[in-house]
């Protein structure tokens, strides 16, 4: 108890005429906590977002296929209620992604898109890509309806009410596949987080298109709880032990190139955080010596009084880990609290900077959210903690190797 004692007044008494060099270690800790759980936590949130809109939008949380010879014969209504019927399974929706060409009569522009085919109810009802899919004017696709992005709009110069050939590939009589003409209505203007989808992508609704295109292209869309949407191991197991024949695919899978950039990007950040590390030990190492260098007095006297090098050694250790962990403390408060406020916080920024431009900054203005995430909060506090704590006692033990009035004399 007299160790701490003395320790906390080695660092913070008023009488301490090096207190000045603490306060500014301690913060310098704080400030580098704070970058290095802020980064962390908005490349996390970034990460996050985008994956979330990915396995919402474009791939559902588990895709599944059927034989073609098998599709022919059982009706898509059928396999969808024995797919919801699974356990973890929240809602199904069979769609169909196909290549198509558009072409705008009153424009007389065209171009290429992917038709995705689904029923309307993916927009009715509460599911992942409903709440992440924006609908700016006019209605849910109905039967011979299509919904456009903003950005196809342009690209075909169309608006809402407009009419649109379509010619795409479909199940032939005498052939597997055929080319037939359908003519829609753009009936609204979708927008997404994902710009590949926007500019690629127009939706519609499964009739009569289903029924062109034919059963053999369906894919099952399956939407599942949240808790195992990353670990969906036990539902493709559940999928591939009552149909053997299905071809199972969850969001990773069909992202793999994607998700595998994002898991280097991942590696990457965490080698950023590396260098962050080393500079943030090399400063602590610094700040480590600067303060053994100004504590020389109170060391010598300690020893000087008859106190073991132990004790000494105690007391210098102690007042490092007292710093430290005030630092980190304090670096971490604050981290919650920019995650809390970095909305208004960087409106406030942008609505400075515009008073002096003229112009607001795009990415101020975007919602950025920091996913601040407990584990890695622990791993960094015990690395600086350990940081300090091996510098301070590296530097006391060269210290005690001298004698007590060669440090008073140095002193």
């Amino acid at each position: 108890m007299f160790t701490l004692k003395l320790a906390w007044r080695y660092a913070f008494s008023k009488s301490n005429r090096h207190r000045s060099a603490t306060l500014v270690i301690m913060f310098g800790i704080a400030i580098g906590m704070l970058a290095i759980i802020s980064v962390l936590a908005l490349m996390n949130s970034l990460q996050t977002e985008l994956l979330d809109q990915v396995k919402a939008i474009e791939s559902f949380h588990v895709q599944v296929t059927f034989p073609p010879s098998d599709s022919s014969v059982v009706p898509i209504e059928d396999y969808r209620e024995q797919l919801e019927h699974i356990e973890h399974v929240v809602q199904v929706f069979p769609y169909v992604n196909t290549q198509v060409m558009l072409q705008n009569p009153r424009a007389d522009r065209s171009s290429t898109a992917r038709l995705r085919v689904i029923e309307a109810s993916v927009w009715e009802t509460e599911n992942p890509f409903s709440k992440r899919t924006l609908l700016w004017n006019g209605t849910i696709p109905q039967p011979l309806e299509v919904a456009i992005s903003g950005q196809m709009a342009m690209k075909i110069g169309a608006n809402i009410g407009d009419t649109l050939q379509m010619t795409l590939l479909g199940a032939g009589k005498t052939a597997v596949l055929a080319p037939s003409t359908v003519t829609l209505t753009i009936s609204a203007i979708f927008q997404t987080g994902l710009p590949e989808f926007d500019n690629s992508t127009i939706i519609s609704d499964v009739t009569p298109l289903m029924n062109i295109i034919g059963p053999k292209r369906v894919i099952y869309g399956l939407f599942l709880e949240p808790n195992v949407i990353n670990r969906s191991q036990s539902v493709v197991s559940t999928i591939a032990n009552e149909f053997p024949e299905a071809t199972i695919r969850t969001w990773q899978q069909v992202n793999s190139a994607f998700y595998s950039a994002l898991t280097l990007e991942k590696v990457m950040m965490y080698l950023f955080l590396l260098f962050m590390f080393i500079i943030l030990a090399v400063n602590m190492k610094n700040a480590s010596s600067r303060l053994l260098f100004v504590k020389q007095r109170e060391l010598a006297i300690l020893r000087a009084l008859g106190s073991p090098k132990h004790i000494t050694v105690q007391v210098f250790l102690l007042q490092a880990v007292i710093i430290t962990l005030i630092g980190e403390t304090i670096g971490i408060i604050g981290s919650f609290l920019l995650g809390t406020y970095i909305g208004p916080i960087l409106t406030w920024i942008d609505s400075i900077q515009s008073k002096f431009s003229g112009k607001s900054n795009v990415l101020l203005s975007y919602p950025f959210t920091m996913e601040i995430q407990t584990g890695e909060v622990i791993v960094i506090t015990c690395i600086v903690l350990a940081l300090s704590v091996g510098f301070t006692y590296i530097g006391c033990r060269h210290l005690l190797r001298k004698e007590p009035m060669e440090l008073m004399y140095h002193e």
